[in-house]
C-alpha cells in the first residue's frame, strides 16, 4: 500500500527503510509510519508510535495508520493459519518489492 501510495502521489519512497532501522523512507511522516508497523509486530505493543504519527501528521492519519497496521496483522494471521500460498502472478507483480526487502530469504518464500 505504501509503495502504491507513493507512486500515485509521485513521491520517491525508499522501501529499504522498512527493514533498515533509522533509515528515512523519504515521505512525510515516513519514519513514524514505519515505527507503527514495527510496533504492531513487536512483542510489546507501543502506543507511542501512533502518538508520533499524530504529532507529525495529525490524529486522523494516526488513527488510519493504527487501523491499517491492525488489519495487516489480521490478514497475516489468516494467511499463516490457512497456509494460503501467494500466486505466481502476484509474486511476479511484486517481484521488485520482494527483491528490495529481500523476502526471498525466508523459508516459506516459494509459497
Amino acid at each position: 500500500m505504501l509503495s502504491w501510495s507513493a507512486i500515485t502521489t509521485d513521491q520517491d519512497l525508499d522501501l529499504t527503510a522498512i527493514v533498515t532501522p533509522g533509515a528515512e523512507p523519504g515521505i512525510p511522516g515516513g519514519r513514524e509510519l514505519v515505527d507503527v508497523g514495527r510496533a504492531s509486530v513487536g512483542t510489546a505493543p507501543d502506543g507511542a508510535a501512533v502518538g508520533a504519527v499524530a504529532a507529525v501528521l495529525g490524529p486522523r492519519p494516526a488513527l488510519k495508520a493504527a487501523c491499517v497496521a491492525g488489519a495487516f496483522e489480521i490478514y497475516n494471521r489468516v494467511v499463516d493459519a490457512t497456509g494460503l500460498p501467494t500466486g505466481a502472478a502476484m509474486r511476479r507483480e511484486l517481484a521488485s518489492t520482494i527483491d528490495v526487502l529481500e523476502l526471498g530469504r525466508f523459508p516459506h518464500a516459494g509459497h
